[in-house]
């Protein structure tokens, strides 16, 4: 009953905080979507920065899952693995009209120039999907799908880095343009 009640408050927290930033995130509002008592809340959670903390592990942990079952497949090309990747997350961004962009980075940037703790929280969980990248980077390089002019783990912090700003641009322009260019660079001139 805990796990179920702390998995529907992390769920409806990414929902609200992929809308909103935390700073806007009301407690009343969050406690009316998923129907509990303030006193719950903080049965589960120490505090809202806290909660923020457990959304952004919760969304980061089913985002590298996600990232596994897509960029390591071993069933496709690497990178047809890659293009795939990022033709499914445009359709996502699609459904939301482009208002919607990755809850970590749009934290990051609300957050983590404010709190030492929480700068290095993000900065670990970016890591993590980094290296999921480099793998895939990586068996494209040793098929010859890739260029070896570059580490895999600095081609994927540039994609990384680039997929964020391409993000950022796109719910700017509202509009699928920023990101796609992005693809179309990253696998046709960089890669």
């Amino acid at each position: 009953m805990k796990e179920d009640n702390i998995k529907k408050i992390l769920e409806a927290g990414i929902k609200l905080l992929s809308k909103k930033n935390f700073h806007q995130l009301g407690l009343q509002e969050l406690l009316k979507t998923v129907n509990i008592p303030k006193g719950s809340f903080y049965y589960y959670f120490e505090s809202k920065e806290d909660f923020a903390i457990k959304v952004v592990d919760y969304y980061t942990k089913t985002s590298a899952e996600n990232m596994e079952k897509a960029l390591l497949d071993q069933s496709k090309s690497p990178r047809t693995r890659l293009q795939d990747f990022f033709d499914q997350r445009v359709k996502d961004y699609r459904k939301d009209n482009f208002e919607v962009g990755c809850l970590l980075g749009d934290l990051t940037n609300e957050m983590a120039g404010q709190n030492q703790a929480l700068r290095g929280t993000f900065e670990a969980k970016f890591l993590s999907w980094r290296t999921i990248i480099a793998q895939c980077i990586t068996e494209g390089q040793k098929l010859g799908e890739f260029t070896k002019d570059q580490e895999a783990e600095e081609l994927a912090d540039y994609i990384l880095s680039s997929w964020e700003g391409a993000l950022i641009r796109m719910k700017a322009a509202g509009s699928e343009q920023p990101y796609t260019l992005f693809v179309n660079y990253t696998l046709n001139k960089i890669l």
